[in-house]
């Protein structure tokens, strides 16, 4: 679709009940105007950055971004920063209306930085400074997904910018080599849990763990045993 294959009217008709909008960067030009069209209706934006996109293709709609999810190539290629911990803060530092972002790091989890609004003039805390200690807090023998997180605190990077945040580490699932058949589509699935998350209020420390979970799902073969109940948040009958 391009943006003329559809009135405003019809477009602002379709989003009139939708509370979260995810985009990803395909047909930009479409993507950039239902974009500008939500963001008028105060509907909230989740970006994936996909790092196969280019700069004309996300830019704009960066900008609009409530919520980022990235791959773990992404933020170096977005920001020049090889340190993940600092990209991920200077990207919150270009986007300033995001409220957090999130890289995925396949075996290893994600990582997230969550902004807050805070005007407290406290001295600031290298962000690779407080990764190191976080990555020490995270249990090694859990075969199950965890979440450890900071304190909310002013943080900077090796830009130039801070901000007032927390970091957080989720762990991946240690799937047994029989059970792990194809990663195929793990991203999509780890985003569309962040997008469930989103929807139902859930706690970053709780919904990082749930979509660790629901991505190592996805790579399971059906003979694999299901997993936890207790994970999975109670989804409406329908």
């Amino acid at each position: 679709m391009v943006p003329c294959d559809i009135s405003m009217s019809n477009l602002s008709a379709a989003l009139q009940d939708v509370n979260l909008l995810y985009l990803d960067g395909y047909s930009h030009e479409m993507a950039l105007s239902v974009g500008k069209q939500a963001d008028l209706m105060k509907i909230p934006i989740l970006v994936d950055a996909e790092p196969e996109r280019t700069k004309t293709e996300l830019e704009h709609l960066l900008d609009l971004s409530s919520y980022i999810v990235c791959s773990g190539k992404f933020p170096e290629k977005w920001t020049s920063i090889s340190c993940i911990p600092s990209a991920l803060l200077e990207i919150l530092v270009q986007y300033p209306r995001a409220r957090f972002v999130i890289a995925t790091l396949g075996e290893n989890g994600c990582m997230m930085l969550e902004r807050i609004e805070d005007d407290s003039g406290i001295d600031a805390v290298d962000i690779g400074n407080v990764a190191e200690s976080l990555r020490l807090k995270v249990h090694k023998d859990d075969n199950l997904p965890t979440c450890v997180s900071s304190k909310f605190m002013r943080l900077s990077g090796r830009g130039h910018g801070t901000i007032h945040g927390r970091l957080l580490i989720g762990t991946a699932e240690k799937i047994p080599a029989p059970e792990l058949v194809d990663t195929t589509g793990c991203g999509d699935a780890f985003i569309g849990a962040v997008l469930y998350g989103l929807c139902t209020e859930m706690a970053p420390e709780k919904m990082l763990p749930f979509a660790c979970q629901v991505a190592s799902n996805a790579e399971r073969s059906a003979r694999a045993p299901a997993y936890r109940g207790d994970l999975m948040p109670a989804c409406p009958s329908t």
